[in-house]
């Protein structure tokens, strides 16, 4: 079997519920998910005090054939990332995992969304993670939250509009206005809902457009960065490649997420 080209496939560590595969199941079917190199894994456990904060989130995609391997992880995962089975992943924390229904739809499809970004253009991805990484500590006319970042942004609208799919427009729609007003994340809910969850949303036009916006703070962070990535980050060639997108190449829906 060639590298990256095992079957996609559910990892269950967590004990999923015959109610929550359905739910996956469904979730899934909302998404261009390839049939062969993915892999979700939902976990039994939270990394809360773990080195890499990279396990502290709530829910993680990694595309391991570009981004390579996240060496200090938990040993299944280093495993999983070195056996060059699955070249994305897709993960969820335990607290994901026993979250109740409309966090965890949200939360799947937001990561979902990210692994859709990366098969129609990596370069999407790269942009997303270097201002992920950047925009923080430089200085933006845009409220400083996750949803100032395009593809950010462009997997809520998407998890939004998967959650009303499936909950219910009312359950979604409530859920986001109060995440709005009282939520944990509420700044980055305020911009969410200033957008509608149908309609299209020009990701990559987003993107180039706060790439260049920036670009002399960003090529000043950069000449400062220690972070390997941050200086390596070609912007140009960047905002070149998403200027010129390929055009996006339909995955073969597997029957389900496994």
């Amino acid at each position: 079997m060639a590298l990256w080209d095992k079957p996609t496939a559910v990892l269950d560590r967590f004990g999923l519920s015959e109610d929550r595969i359905i739910l996956i199941d469904r979730i899934c079917h909302k998404f261009k998910i390839p049939a062969r190199g993915v892999v979700f894994v939902f976990e039994k456990d939270d990394y809360q005090n773990y080195p890499n904060p990279t396990w502290k989130n709530k829910a993680v995609y990694l595309n391991v054939a570009v981004g390579g391997v996240e060496e200090m992880s938990p040993h299944h995962l280093v495993d999983l990332m070195v056996s060059h089975d699955y070249s994305q992943i897709i993960w969820l924390s335990k607290q994901a995992c026993a979250s109740q229904d409309i966090i965890f739809v949200w939360t799947l499809s937001h990561e979902i969304q990210h692994l859709e970004q990366n098969l129609r253009n990596t370069a999407l991805s790269k942009a997303g993670h270097f201002l992920g990484r950047t925009l923080g500590l430089i200085e933006i006319e845009e409220t400083k939250a996750q949803n100032a970042i395009p593809t950010e942004l462009d997997a809520n609208l998407k998890a939004w509009n998967v959650t009303r799919k499936l909950l219910g427009k009312e359950t979604a729609d409530t859920f986001v206005k109060n995440e709005s007003i009282s939520g944990k994340h509420k700044q980055s809910f305020q911009i969410l809902i200033s957008h509608k969850p149908n309609d299209t949303y020009d990701v990559f036009g987003r993107t180039i457009n706060m790439l260049r916006k920036y670009y002399a703070q960003f090529k000043d962070l950069q000449a400062r960065s220690n972070d390997g990535f941050v200086r390596s980050f070609n912007i140009e060639e960047i905002c070149l490649e998403l200027s010129h997108p390929p055009r996006f190449q339909e995955c073969s829906k597997s029957k389900t997420c496994g």
